[in-house]
């Protein structure tokens, strides 16, 4: 059997994971406004509004780990090398920096609430049932849990590549499947079972994987659909890129409005069930727009800026890791009760929390240890040439 031919690098991928890791941040500088500014003041809807728009982040970031394992993975043959190879690559680049800043940020928090005693006591924080079971559940600061889910994904990933491949049918409908399997655990399984702390589990974000898992098999036959930017256009491609905008603006301005009534009211203005639905819309939607985004971006914007927005993409799981920590001590600095320096104070906590951890990981890329903290990071040598830019074709 003739091996598959190789599928095409993808540079633009990282300009998506840029807008992941900017959304992240959104959330995190402005988690703390939404929760303590006053609620009545003139700019509070704004701060709900990016807060909750930005909300697509995790999802999006587990819908592209879908789509990039199974776009790279689904044509390999699948041998026990290569389950090998995809483990020590994936496993062994990811489960080192989550646990050295899981033991970091459980510190720092001992730390910051019961202050330095003497090193036995320190110590002795790690060795209790209670951080076994925060380390498990990625709950040693509120990021972590994401990291967590990755890892179950990439441990179930060889068993839901083979069954795609064992039984080529399921490839087609494995994101109402992925659905299916979700809406089972978030309506049945938590309730029945009395699972703690469902959001760190990868069931409650299936969904979202196999959708970018279906667009991973299916890449070379949707691309046309997705590659807006170099593709001719189409009246189909374009009421289909019309479609996913109204159904990604609509679902978020109805998540917008609930926890903006929510906040002020602290009343539910739409059913839950139903909030999960919207939601599941949103983000899947948000998944497919951004990689049509991206694509627009790479081809047609100024070359500096895209190397940028690619460098930002490519460091963002070290940007993750460890962006909170800058924003914790940005918080702790002084803010008049002026609002002109309020408003610039909060925006100051978004391109501190960027900037600063991007600096930290790109520094740190000279080193040969840089993946035990941040993973692997991009090379100078390593980075693809951009393309000239051109402009699309439209199609009658």
């Amino acid at each position: 059997m003739a091996q598959a031919a190789k599928r095409p690098y993808l540079p633009e991928l990282d300009i998506v994971r840029t807008f992941g890791i900017l959304a992240v941040i959104m959330i995190h500088a402005t988690s703390a406004i939404v929760a303590n500014y006053d609620h009545h003041a003139t700019l509070y809807p704004l701060y709900v509004f990016l807060n909750t728009v930005s909300k697509f982040a995790v999802p999006v970031f587990i819908f592209l780990s879908g789509f990039v394992l199974f776009y790279n993975y689904y044509d390999k043959p699948f041998t026990a090398k290569t389950i090998g190879q995809f483990y020590k690559k994936r496993m062994s680049k990811i489960l080192i920096p989550f646990l050295l800043f899981s033991f970091l940020y459980f510190g720092l928090t001992r730390f910051a609430q019961f202050g330095f005693v003497d090193l036995q006591a320190f110590i002795g924080y790690f060795t209790t049932e209670k951080f076994l079971k925060m380390l498990v559940f990625g709950k040693t600061y509120t990021h972590l849990y994401f990291v967590v889910i990755i890892i179950q994904f990439y441990a179930l990933s060889p068993l839901m590549l083979y069954a795609v491949k064992r039984f080529p049918a399921l490839g087609k409908h494995i994101a109402w499947i992925g659905l299916l399997v979700q809406w089972l655990f978030i309506y049945k399984v938590i309730g029945e079972f009395h699972l703690k702390s469902p959001g760190s589990y990868c069931f409650t974000y299936m969904f979202y994987f196999t959708a970018g898992a279906f667009i991973g098999i299916h890449y070379m036959k949707l691309s046309s659909w997705i590659n807006l930017a170099r593709t001719n256009i189409t009246p189909q491609k374009i009421a289909a890129a019309i479609t996913l905008w109204v159904l990604f603006l609509s679902s978020s301005l109805i998540l917008f409005y609930f926890y903006y009534e929510n906040r002020l009211y602290t009343i539910k203005v739409i059913n839950t069930n139903l909030l999960e639905i919207i939601d599941e819309i949103r983000c899947v939607t948000a998944g497919i727009l951004l990689l049509q985004i991206a694509y627009w971006v790479y081809t047609l914007w100024n070359k500096k800026v895209v190397r940028a927005l690619l460098h930002i993409g490519a460091t963002s799981f070290g940007i993750y890791l460890v962006h909170p920590l800058i924003l914790y001590l940005y918080r702790n600095t002084s803010v008049s009760g002026d609002p002109i320096l309020y408003h610039a104070w909060a925006a100051g906590g978004f391109f501190i929390a960027l900037l600063v951890p991007w600096a930290i990981v790109s520094f740190s890329a000279r080193f040969k240890w840089h993946w035990l903290l941040f993973g692997p990071l991009p090379a100078k040598k390593n980075r693809p040439a951009l393309p000239v830019q051109t402009k699309p074709g439209i199609d009658a």
